[in-house]
């Protein structure tokens, strides 16, 4: 099973921004997705189609499980 970490942003005109890390670890806390998201706008690495990320709007962990069939 994988987890993803998606994190969803505001610009400085409100467009959304939806940024994805793969593979975060098993238990992740609150505290350090908050310290993600905030290291994320303090950087300005990232902007949306009308600039530099402004807000927080959400987080969210996606576990996906994936079953392979070898002998098919």
């Amino acid at each position: 099973m994988s987890k993803d970490l998606l994190m969803g942003f505001s610009d400085i005109k409100g467009a959304k921004v939806t940024l994805r890390l793969r593979n975060v670890k098993d238990i992740i806390t609150e505290q350090e997705i908050s310290t993600a998201m905030d290291a994320v706008m303090n950087s300005k690495l990232f902007q949306g189609k009308n600039g530099e990320l402004k807000n927080r709007e959400y987080a969210t962990i996606v576990e996906t499980n994936k079953t392979i069939y070898d002998e098919i």
